[in-house]
């Protein structure tokens, strides 16, 4: 016989096992998006930014002339500041690019440095009356509807005529090596 105490200890123990093993294999994850920061944005960019908004939070609650100055100064300096560093980034860019260096990473190194990100999410397919969330179930979806929409029975009977004597008449291709799709 297991008295009360036991049991309540017991179960404690389950239940701490089974957040432990939670915690260790489900991934955490934030309801707030991340924000992506451009790859020229430095601590020297931060420091003359934050120096910016301080001048105009100053000018905005006390308009005077010196206060003005001081704002234009504080928004050239940043301004200095972050086409340096943009100027610095696009030159580590460029002498990044080699003969080697394939179109994939190019293209993302390029779209890091406008500060475009691609989000990653999980692709769900609506239908009219279901949802599809696994990759073969959204490929048999899509062949479907494109089976569907590329049937003679979506087009009109003049293009249809068209398309069979576009069909019917030989192709004329010739290639010095047989390859399997000739």
């Amino acid at each position: 016989m297991v008295s009360i105490a036991d049991i309540s200890e017991a179960v404690q123990n389950v239940v701490d096992i089974l957040i432990h093993a939670a915690d260790n294999t489900i991934p955490k994850s934030s309801p707030r998006l991340r924000k992506f920061r451009r790859p020229w944005w430095n601590e020297a960019c931060r420091d003359s930014y934050r120096n910016q908004k301080k001048c105009w939070s100053i000018f905005r609650r006390y308009p005077a002339t010196e206060n003005l100055v001081a704002f234009k100064r504080a928004r050239a300096f940043a301004r200095r500041i972050r086409r340096r560093s943009q100027r610095e980034s696009w030159i580590k860019f460029v002498s990044y690019i080699a003969s080697s260096t394939s179109s994939k990473q190019l293209w993302k190194k390029v779209k890091a440095a406008n500060g475009v990100y691609k989000e990653f999410s999980i692709p769900v397919l609506n239908t009219g009356h279901a949802s599809y969330s696994s990759p073969l179930d959204v490929a048999n979806i899509l062949g479907q509807t494109f089976a569907q929409v590329s049937a003679v029975d979506s087009y009109s009977p003049a293009f249809v005529a068209i398309k069979n004597r576009a069909e019917r008449m030989p192709l004329t291709f010739s290639s010095r090596q047989s390859f399997p799709y000739n």
